[in-house]
């Protein structure tokens, strides 16, 4: 288990680059054996992008709990089991050409990375 974070660091986090949110969400997952996204009655959240589709995914359902407000404030933090994520998300999400928002901030920022990058992240 990891150490709980401060607000300082929690903070910190959400306006750290892309690339070091990317790093903490992979380092956290291998570490909880755990992923966390928004669901309601209808499934998992996506959103689109200029890109296309994407489903998002944070470190921890503290993170991912900031987000289900306006028009998602019927969604719950729900975590997912990383061997569920990598094994059939994952594959499942490179079929459909969906996008994962990899730990997205308070201000819409995120990581696009594609099924593929982070199947390799996780190998």
């Amino acid at each position: 288990m990891m150490k709980e974070l401060s607000m300082d660091e929690r903070v910190q986090l959400l306006v750290a680059a892309d690339s070091e949110r990317l790093a903490y969400f992979v380092e956290q997952a291998k570490a909880t054996q755990l992923v966390w996204s928004l669901s309601n009655e209808e499934g998992f959240v996506m959103v689109e992008t200029d890109d296309g589709d994407c489903v998002m995914v944070w470190p921890d359902a503290e993170f991912a709990s900031q987000w289900a407000v306006e028009d998602w404030d019927d969604c719950d933090a729900v975590s997912v089991s990383l061997d569920t994520f990598t094994n059939e998300w994952l594959p499942s999400l490179a079929l459909d050409n969906i996008s994962v928002a990899v730990f997205p901030n308070i201000e819409d920022e995120g990581k696009l990375s594609t099924a593929q990058e982070l199947t390799a992240l996780f190998a």
